[in-house]
């Protein structure tokens, strides 16, 4: 896993980036399942509950565990996407909680 931070001119964090490499096999299935994966994490973005989140990160859990069991990508690769899903999954959880502290 690689990390590039991105500073603003005032030198705080502007954006992060975070490249992951993902290995495996399956040919185009393969990289369809790969590619569907990392739509479902992105979309931890959408979810306006806690609950949502939640719900996001057990569904990206368990397609995950498909995607290895499948050899679509390498249990070493999945841990570390997994590591990533679960930072981003927390940030959203705490977004959707405020958000939430908010609209009370």
């Amino acid at each position: 896993m690689k990390s590039k931070t991105i500073l603003g001119a005032d030198g705080a964090t502007k954006m992060r980036q975070i490249t992951v490499g993902i290995h495996g096999k399956g040919g185009e299935t393969g990289i369809k399942a790969i590619m569907l994966l990392t739509a479902l994490i992105n979309d931890l973005k959408q979810c306006k509950t806690p609950q949502e989140v939640y719900d996001g990160y057990l569904q990206i859990t368990g397609y995950c565990k498909c995607c290895v069991d499948c050899d679509f990508i390498e249990e070493k690769d999945a841990d570390e996407l997994m590591h990533l899903a679960a930072y981003l999954a927390g940030n959203e959880q705490a977004r959707t909680e405020a958000q939430q502290k908010a609209g009370n």
